[in-house]
């Protein structure tokens, strides 16, 4: 389903993309719940609290890498959110509900995330990964710097996990000089 190269996702929305189409078009590697759990696990026994950091830049990453790619096949915000949306509920990354206005502010819902189901019992939100991702790939589609926030977690318990975005707000600093 590739032209020229790239994900055609206006063909895919009228024929879903089965997980074997998605092995042929594409080199993926393909973790089980259990066993993505079990990676970043052993990442937090190893890492402590900066294994999160580490889930949370490499997912940023690939939220701007997959707006640099879906920006070439769309130029308006609604279909690029849209589009992303659909190729990432058709990889089973969970079932996205996004309301966002202009300014980036907004809240994404997501039913059977990835990054919780097989986590297991949390007591912080533990989708760090797919923070990253959505704040990389929201922030490079409304071209400023946005601070996403996950809410609600699915392996804290929560019926799903929610995620706020707004702008991040930059502090003014002043410097003092002395003039003596």
């Amino acid at each position: 389903m590739k032209v020229n190269g790239q994900l055609n996702i206006a063909k895919t929305k009228e024929e879903p993309v089965s997980v074997p189409q998605l092995l042929e078009d594409y080199r993926v590697v393909v973790f089980s719940d259990e066993d993505l759990a079990a990676l970043k696990k052993a990442l937090e026994e190893t890492f402590f609290s900066g294994a999160y950091a580490l889930l949370y830049f490499v997912g940023k990453g690939c939220g701007e890498r997959s707006y640099r790619r879906l920006s070439q096949l769309y130029s308006d915000r609604q279909a690029l959110v849209d589009a992303c949306i659909s190729l990432k509920e058709r990889e089973r990354w969970g079932s996205f509900r996004c309301e966002i206005v202009e300014d980036g502010t907004g809240t994404i819902r997501v039913e059977n995330c990835f990054e919780a189901r097989g986590y297991g019992n949390s007591k912080e939100p533990a989708c760090y990964f797919l923070k990253g991702y959505l704040e990389g790939f929201l922030g490079s589609v409304f071209q400023r710097q946005l601070k996403v926030t996950e809410t609600s977690c699915f392996a804290k318990g929560d019926r799903e996990c929610i995620f706020e975005s707004r702008p991040e707000q930059r502090v003014a600093t002043v410097e003092r000089f002395n003039t003596k």
